[in-house]
């Protein structure tokens, strides 16, 4: 008889211990996928206007043509300029030519002086005059480098390898300054440009692999560079990209990547005495760790050692008062 309350004992303890099991943090915890939306970007993307008025005469490339750089797009009636470029250069050469004859009368007038037959105030008179005309050839040059500039501006040449994407004019069309003539996009490797939610940034950046989804195709990425900007609209920050493969500019995908962080499944977030959190074995015994951050439906984070063990089978049935804090 004195066996039967140790026998009782045992049978008590064997009880409450089947009441509930546990398993590893490490084993339940899962890592959140993140997404955002992305669209590939040309590196650089000229819209190039007339910047002197004249009619298009001349447009060698189409749409979806790769120049190189220097490579002439436009050409626009340079007629009048070039007669502008020989008027300056031709005022140029009238003052070269005054500037001789004065250069040779102020000789002349120095000698008369050493002789006595010119007055002091006749010479500074030639030395004023050849001064002005210098004057009046720097003007002249001016003008005529102004001309020449007017005059290659009618040629519009690519100031990059690329691709036109768009052509706003046609041969025929009267462009003034600021006229709309096509848009250029860069051939180098186009950029990958992210929209994250600010809160999420520092997720990205922490892990360890970002990956690019563009229809069935998975391409590697790696973060270039994050804007400091904040959108006011989606309150989200620009985070510039480059893909592991050439991606055409203009291509929209996703952005996947997943969190480092471990996150409790929502699952094991139960309530206890009004606050959220989950219930955990420590030294034989159940204890509640409230997660005050949890919402539910989503995983939480949970920043406890992978060991840790975690009442999984009878997590529901526990008392209100076991293990409380």
């Amino acid at each position: 008889m004195k066996l039967l309350p140790a026998v009782l004992l045992c049978l008590c303890a064997s009880v409450q211990a089947a009441e509930w099991t546990t398993r590893p943090l490490g084993e339940l915890a899962v890592f959140p996928e993140f997404r955002a939306p992305v669209v590939v970007i040309a590196r650089d993307e000229a819209r190039l206007a007339a910047e002197v008025s004249a009619r298009v005469v001349a447009m060698p490339v189409r749409e979806g043509q790769a120049v190189r750089q220097g490579a002439e797009l436009v050409r626009l009636d340079d007629a009048g300029f070039r007669i502008e470029a020989q008027r300056a250069q031709a005022q140029v050469d009238l003052v070269t030519s005054r500037i001789r004859l004065a250069q040779a009368q102020l000789e002349q007038s120095r000698a008369l002086a050493g002789k006595g037959f010119i007055s002091a105030d006749g010479l500074r008179i030639k030395e004023t005059e050849l001064s002005v005309l210098g004057n009046e050839r720097a003007a002249a040059v001016a003008a005529l480098d102004a001309a020449r500039l007017a005059l290659a501006r009618t040629v519009v040449r690519a100031p990059f390898d690329g691709v036109v994407r768009e052509r706003q004019a046609s041969v025929g069309d009267l462009a003034g300054p600021g006229t709309a003539l096509l848009t250029l996009a860069s051939s180098a490797p186009a950029e990958v440009h992210a929209q994250v939610p600010a809160g999420m940034v520092g997720i990205l950046q922490q892990a360890s692999t970002v990956s690019l989804h563009v229809g069935d195709a998975r391409v590697p990425a790696s973060i270039v560079r994050v804007s400091p900007v904040l959108e006011r609209a989606g309150q989200t920050r620009t985070v510039v990209l480059s893909a592991g493969q050439p991606l055409p500019p203009g291509l929209a995908g996703e952005l996947r990547w997943q969190g480092a962080t471990p996150h409790l499944p929502p699952d094991y977030l139960l309530q206890h005495e009004r606050t959220t959190g989950v219930w955990l074995a420590r030294d034989g015994r159940a204890v509640f760790h409230p997660l005050p951050a949890a919402q539910a439906g989503r995983a939480v984070p949970l920043d406890l050692p992978p060991e840790t063990q975690v009442i999984d089978a009878g997590r529901f049935s526990l008392s209100a008062h076991e293990g409380a804090k």
